[in-house]
């Protein structure tokens, strides 16, 4: 057995306690869902930052530190076996859930379970585990993964997988896999959330947000203790009126040490259904990377965005700036070449279904696709719905959706986590994470390169994939967004707790 070679975190920043105090944390959307089997945005998982915990954790640091992976309800990172195929891990001695329930070995199947029983958006990364595709095919709740054995006694996790996959240690860290009781049900638990391990439980899900409260029964060594006794998260909340807000604030709130700007592992991009007329055809696709004005789209972000040509952000293994097959994101769309693609493919008044989302700057964006496909010759209806749910709804086979708005922000540091976006292997009837259905053979072999490539040597396949992708026209590819952070008076400098992967470290979160 080896040692898994991964950097941790050094050191970790301690927010003073606050007995008796209450913090109030703003989202301009409510969350996709407040489970962590489903959740995948970023307005779900900086709340189970703080309320789940799964065998391994990211760091509780600001910046690039907070990118590490540590250990979090085990007690060391995993010994991997030279093959590089299975993973064990043991668990800490006297862990229990905020309910006060012991937390077992076998709970961390009862979770992946939930994942790949509830077609969630995380079920096709775990499907590398050997006997996931099994269980999930036999469609019976209580049947077995066999390639997760766990030993209660002797408190181990031991996990097989199928093939090697070099992004797997950072899957154990995302909410998917936090560690949920054994008879959790199988189902959507967004309004009675489950018990986690964590330094807050959720006290209360409601339309309107969310109550977090102090989790008495929390005890990691290295993790931070929760900061204040209570946190309300409130959906649809205005810049000013909470103590942290994860959006944008309006221009003249950009001031002073209060407001946090930086980069953000983000890629934002148009989708394009490669299953559906027209665009089957690269160059109807070729057509609308041509014809996109780019500077539309820094404009509909308040100028929080960085125009690109890539699919891959920058600080991610295996992004090269290179020049752009369809002209400099930062210049003028070629519209009437764009036309001329467009004619030639006999697509000229093909009617093509866009959806969006009611968020503001999403409807930006689903508009300036919407005039896009009208400035080149196709025929496009809009299609709008409610935020919360639009993952879903676009993900849904059922949908038939030509075209939207799609982002991503990164899980872990690593390119399978955004390859996985155009991975033929990723498509499934629901929750499907590869909206525009891309099933290119040799980009599929490029990915899984990527996915069986040490952490060392990966940027070379990533980097390939990521040209193909561009080259191919697979995707509409944007660019990349700048966060803001905007902070009230009352919290003082060491508490404004910003994190790379959640966006925002409620569990750090203090007031004067």
């Amino acid at each position: 057995m080896r040692r898994l070679l991964l950097t941790v975190a050094a050191t970790f920043a301690f927010a003073p306690a606050a007995h008796g105090a209450t913090g109030t944390f703003g989202l301009t959307s409510a969350p996709d869902f407040v489970d962590p089997a489903l959740s995948y945005t970023v307005e779900g998982w900086s709340v189970l930052y703080a309320t789940h915990t799964g065998l391994l954790a990211h760091a509780h640091e600001p910046g690039d530190a907070g990118t590490a992976l540590v250990p979090g309800a085990a007690e060391a990172l995993p010994e991997v076996s030279e093959d590089g195929l299975t993973y064990t891990l043991r668990l800490r001695e006297g862990l229990r859930y905020s309910n006060g329930r012991e937390v077992r070995a076998r709970d961390f199947e009862h979770a992946i379970k939930r994942v790949l029983n509830l077609r969630s958006g995380g079920a096709p990364f775990f499907l590398v585990i050997r006997g996931a595709g099994a269980y999930l095919r036999r469609g019976r709740e209580r049947g077995d993964v066999s390639g997760i054995v766990a030993d209660d006694a002797a408190r181990t996790v031991r996990i097989t997988l199928k093939r090697r996959d070099g992004s797997f240690p950072n899957l154990l860290a995302t909410p998917f896999a936090a560690l949920v009781p054994p008879g959790t049900p199988f189902r959507n638990l967004t309004r009675r959330p489950p018990p986690g391990v964590g330094p807050y439980r959720i006290a209360r899900s409601g339309r309107r947000g969310l109550v977090l409260r102090r989790n008495e029964h929390f005890a990691i060594p290295g993790f931070p203790q929760a900061a204040l006794d209570a946190i309300a998260v409130r959906y649809r909340a205005r810049h000013g009126s909470v103590d942290v807000h994860i959006d944008p604030p309006p221009r003249r709130l950009r001031t002073g040490d209060r407001y946090v700007e930086r980069d953000s592992l983000s890629s934002y991009y148009f989708f394009l259904d490669h299953r559906q007329r027209p665009f089957r055809n690269p160059d109807v696709r070729r057509a609308v990377n041509l014809a996109v004005d780019k500077r539309a789209v820094r404009r509909a972000f308040g100028g929080l965005f960085t125009p690109g040509c890539t699919f891959l952000p920058p600080g991610i293994p295996g992004y090269q700036a290179r020049e752009c097959p369809y002209g400099d994101p930062n210049g003028a769309p070629q519209v009437e070449r764009a036309r001329e693609l467009v004619r030639a493919a006999g697509a000229a008044g093909a009617g093509v279904r866009v959806y969006g989302n009611r968020e503001r700057t999403s409807l930006s964006l689903a508009r300036i696709l919407t005039r896009t496909l009208r400035s080149i010759g196709l025929r496009p209806r809009l299609r709008i719905v409610p935020t919360a749910s639009y993952f879903t709804v676009v993900g849904n086979r059922r949908t038939r959706a030509h075209a939207g708005i799609f982002n991503w922000f990164a899980d872990y540091v690593h390119p399978a986590n955004f390859l996985f976006l155009v991975d033929g292997d990723t498509i499934q009837p629901t929750n499907n994470q590869n909206v525009g259905n891309v099933d290119d053979p040799e980009l599929n072999a490029l990915v899984d390169r990527v996915k069986e490539s040490p952490v060392q040597s990966v940027a070379e396949p990533a980097a390939a994939a990521d040209r193909r992708i561009v080259d191919e026209a697979h995707v509409v590819p944007l660019g990349y967004r700048r966060l803001a952070l905007l902070f009230s008076a009352r919290v003082p400098p060491q508490c404004r707790t910003e994190h790379l992967v959640y966006g925002v470290d409620l569990a750090r979160l203090c007031v004067a």
